[in-house]
């Protein structure tokens, strides 16, 4: 269903969602909003549906809480860009290595399992289901990485949803 997205909100609801399991691992989970504060991002127009748009924050965050280690850190971040909004979901983790970057988005790619802190691995569609998503809401997802730095994956939408 389409309708208009509260970013913002949106936000928060992923971080009420995941804030006890990464207290319990011992990693930081924050949220940033960037912008105007009496001009809040989710009045921006975004439109989209809420659920599919949670269910792609969820695997990003899902994912950086499985190779975060304990004192890291997961910033949620939102800003309006030209046209949209750009949503960032960045860890502390271990990285991913530049050979293993461009596999990412592809289905049951799974990478090193031993980069799991939370044991186990996921069932490798998480990213691939994610990409489709934001392309389905006419948007783009990109990832940056270097091994021991961290990942960082961002999200451009644009304020229709088309």
């Amino acid at each position: 269903v389409r309708e208009p997205v509260d970013v913002a909100e949106l936000l928060a609801d992923v971080h009420t969602s995941f804030s006890g399991q990464a207290e319990a691992a011992g990693v930081d989970l924050r949220v940033e909003i960037i912008g105007d504060p009496s001009d809040p991002i989710g009045t921006m127009g975004i439109i989209g549906d809420v659920g599919r748009l949670d269910q792609v924050l969820g695997n990003l965050t899902a994912n950086a809480l499985r190779h975060t280690p304990a004192g890291g850190a997961i910033t949620l971040r939102a800003e309006p860009i030209e046209g949209g909004v750009r949503i960032v979901v960045r860890d502390t983790g271990e990285g991913i290595s530049a050979e293993d970057l461009s596999y990412v988005f592809d289905r049951f790619w799974r990478g090193d399992r031993s980069r799991s802190h939370a044991g186990g691995a996921g069932s490798g569609l998480g990213l691939a289901i994610a990409r489709q998503l934001v392309q389905a809401h006419g948007g783009r997802i990109g990832v940056e990485s270097e091994p021991g730095q961290g990942t960082t994956f961002v999200i451009e939408l644009p304020a229709g949803g088309e």
